[in-house]
């Protein structure tokens, strides 16, 4: 087949925008981080006060980096444009760029049920939509990336949906007045892919090309 430039041109701007995205959340990410103004105000006391802002920082950092790796292997067969994957694709940018007001709720109330809630809640809602985007990037027998098969399908959705199923647990405990419980979710996260590679082997030739990530 011949390939066509203007959907060449259309795959390369998805990617290149979808790329722009996680850069730009990124970013805003740590211009949440606040340094001391003064070297007066750079006392012990500051310093630990920054704390809970920088762990929320590196949680959500990893998670992007998890969420741009997943992206970038689900993506980077993708040889023909298509509007219902273009517009999975913006709903799922679309919540993952109101994880740094999650963030910074977070980072201002470490141990709050209410900021814990809307963190994790957050989360489990942009890994429902990585699970659509998947979906909807391999419908069809993966007609979009040159063919896949349902053991590869069912793999994806199942590391995708592990970020989400973790963090859902952290709501329930939030909600249920164990904030801690949030706190140490993120944990699951590798447990849980580890699972679904158990619950559904990669193909060999997809095992051995994959880069780990929770779409991979």
């Amino acid at each position: 087949m011949i390939p066509d430039p203007v959907e060449d041109c259309l795959v390369h701007r998805l990617v290149f925008f979808t790329d722009s995205v996680f850069a730009i959340v990124l970013i805003i990410l740590v211009l949440e981080l606040h340094p001391p103004m003064t070297a007066a105000e750079a006392t012990f006391g500051r310093c630990v006060e920054t704390l809970p802002h920088l762990f929320a920082y590196a949680l959500s950092f990893g998670i992007v980096a998890v969420y741009w790796v997943a992206h970038l292997n689900v993506t980077r067969r993708l040889a023909r444009f298509d509007w219902p994957a273009t517009v999975a694709n913006l709903v799922f940018l679309g919540l993952l760029s109101l994880l740094p007001y999650a963030t910074a709720w977070l980072g201002a109330d470490i141990s709050g049920v209410a900021a814990w809630s809307i963190y994790s809640l957050t989360l489990t809602l942009i890994s429902a939509a990585n699970m659509a985007l998947i979906l909807a990037l391999l419908r069809g027998g993966g007609r979009l990336v040159g063919g896949v098969d349902r053991g590869e399908v069912r793999l994806r959705l199942l590391r995708s949906g592990s970020p989400g199923a973790a963090f859902l647990v952290g709501l329930a405990c939030a909600q249920s007045g164990w904030p801690m419980g949030g706190q140490i979710c993120a944990l699951l996260i590798p447990v849980l892919i580890a699972l679904a590679s158990r619950l559904a082997p990669p193909p060999e030739w997809l095992g051995s090309r994959s880069i780990t990530g929770t779409g991979s």
